[in-house]
């Protein structure tokens, strides 16, 4: 063959590629189904970390299905962020950049082990360029080309076909109505597992790429523009409020001063109660106590502590009530403390959520204070050196005493209570509940409110022998509920518009003796009533004889007796 003949032949080729390589890049391609590209790509390549993490605790072996669906609930979570950021118009950048950040993330995260949450977010900001190049390595460059620069490329010059607005809509609709569907089917099967993979495992999620990155920019953005935002100073509630002034029974004698313990319970519901028909016997030591009122009818503000407790202490109602402004507010204790009561909050589980910021603050959850641990401290512990929190040494004073349970903290309901209380069997001795049946899961719940009987009858017995000197009352309220796996569903925080009743709906216990100055036969009527969180700040205000517009009309659990 001559030499003009091979320029020609490699002049026919190249045409012939180059021709190729324009019919790709000319064929146009739905918008939807590029997305769908990218979300298997991202998953496929960029979350190796995360299911190496996965796999750890779940082998593949023994968890085949559950692994399937993890990674069909990470594309259907993937398929729909992709959804809600692409449009038409800006859908080639934000794909292009997602590609970027999921290389360059996938390469720490997989090699490294980093989380690009907040905090490591601020970190990377905060780097210098020593540091920042020190990172900059053959491989990473290497892996941000090929899994990054390349794919980006591609989708540059691939053309978007043009839609109709009409059918954009509507294919857009139809895709977010598919992707929530794969999201549910991936979970409802595997409700426990997810249950608690979600509670046990959260670091695991955050490995989750570029989902997690994404998240966390957005994260960062609220808090700065909640950080400008922020008032300079706390706004104050009951600026009006003021004390009434207590007359005895007998107006030859003082009145007495107040005395009230609130227990501020976890992840108790109230179907599990005996007091309220449940067919256990989950609190046989209130059921023999005089002077019990359960309340029927209670619902939470919220499913999960971090929103219920201040919503519990707040002046807002719970459909006015905002999570993210609440810190900002004054709430109930404050006011109580403006007006000379002694506010104590004990804590044996996570914190007070602020609530307790201004009061007198006291941490149960280590042995340092609480003498009462084993396998953790346990709630019971609250009540050492209850004498010198109500002052009798000195001139008694109206006294609130908050104690926040560890109580029903869930998934590992078996060490919510010492092995003496366990009744029911057998127990679910793991926080893995898909490994347990139904009836071992609830088994180990409703022991662990035997223990709060148990915890809430020796309040009682300590406040006892204080009658003579104070008007006593205890106040026990659940901050949410929990679910057992009804309809497959597990612990709570759903949303509270879509959650169940088990997560919702309450208990609420008051131990009342007689001259305490509640009218007995006003609180046994109201027992049947719908109550709820709402009626706790009130509640506060009216025991201790403080008066404000900002509640005056509001219903309380009892009211003073005349």
């Amino acid at each position: 063959m001559s030499i003009s003949q091979v320029l020609i032949t490699d002049t026919i080729k190249a045409n012939a590629n180059k021709t190729y390589i324009s019919k790709l890049y000319n064929r146009e391609i739905n918008l939807n189904y590029l997305i769908i590209i990218v979300a298997l790509y991202l998953v496929s390549t960029a979350n190796i970390g995360f299911f190496e993490q996965v796999l750890n605790i779940y082998p593949f072996g023994t968890n085949i299905g559950f692994i399937l669906s993890l990674t069909g609930l990470l594309f259907g979570l993937m398929w729909l962020v992709l959804q809600l950021l692409c449009y038409r118009p800006i859908a080639k950048p934000v794909l292009i950049a997602l590609l970027l950040i999921a290389a360059i993330c996938g390469y720490f995260t997989d090699g490294y082990g980093t989380i690009f949450d907040r905090n490591m977010l601020i970190n990377s900001l905060q780097t210098d360029q020593a540091e920042a190049m020190g990172l900059m390595t053959t491989s990473f460059f290497i892996r941000l080309f090929m899994l990054g620069i390349l794919p980006a490329l591609v989708i540059s010059k691939i053309r978007i076909k043009h839609t109709i607005w009409r059918r954009a809509i509507l294919q857009k609709t139809v895709s977010l109505i598919i992707a929530i569907a794969l999201i549910a089917v991936c979970l409802l099967p595997f409700g426990d597992q997810y249950a608690s993979f979600f509670r046990q495992h959260k670091i695991v999620r955050s490995y989750a790429n570029p989902i997690t990155p994404v998240y966390s920019v957005v994260k960062l953005g609220l808090d700065y523009a909640d950080a400008l935002n922020r008032p300079d100073t706390l706004l104050l509630h009951a600026t009006d409020a003021k004390r009434i002034t207590p007359v005895a029974s007998n107006s030859n004698a003082q009145a007495k001063p107040k005395l009230m313990v609130f227990v501020v319970g976890e992840t108790v519901r109230a179907d599990h109660i005996n007091l309220n028909g449940y067919s256990r016997d989950t609190m046989p030591l209130l059921a023999k106590q005089p002077n019990i009122y359960s309340f029927k009818n209670a619902t939470a503000c919220g499913t999960s502590t971090a929103y219920s407790v201040p919503c519990m202490f707040s002046y807002a109602n719970r459909e006015d009530y905002d999570v993210n402004s609440a810190e900002y507010h004054e709430n109930v204790l404050d006011t109580l403390h403006k007006q000379g009561v002694n506010v104590v909050w004990r804590d044996n589980n996570s914190s007070s959520k602020g609530v307790a910021d201004r009061v007198t603050f006291e941490d149960y959850k280590t042995p340092e204070l609480n003498s009462v641990c084993d396998s953790e401290c346990r709630d019971i512990g609250m009540l050492k050196g209850f004498d010198k929190l109500v002052q009798l040494e000195g001139t008694p004073q109206d006294t609130l005493i908050l104690l926040h349970q560890m109580g029903n903290h869930g998934p590992a309901y078996y060490k919510r209570y010492p092995k003496a209380f366990e009744n029911f069997k057998p127990v679910c001795m793991t926080n893995e509940l898909s490994k347990c049946d139904s009836q071992a899961i609830i088994n180990g719940y409703d022991n662990a409110i035997r223990y709060t009987d148990y915890f809430l009858n020796s309040v009682i017995d300590t406040l006892k022998p204080y009658e003579q000197e104070y008007d006593v009352v205890m106040v026990y309220m659940s901050d949410h509920g929990e679910s057992l796996g009804e309809n497959n569903i597990y612990l709570h925080g759903l949303p509270y518009g879509i959650a169940p009743n088990a997560q919702k709906h309450i208990p609420v216990i008051v131990w009342s003796p007689t001259g305490n100055g509640i009218d007995e036969n006003d609180l046994a009527h109201r027992i049947n009533q719908p109550v709820s969180h709402d009626f706790i700040t009130p509640t506060l205000l009216s025991f201790f004889g403080i008066t404000t517009d900002e509640v005056a009309a509001a219903p309380t659990f009892f009211k003073r007796a005349t």
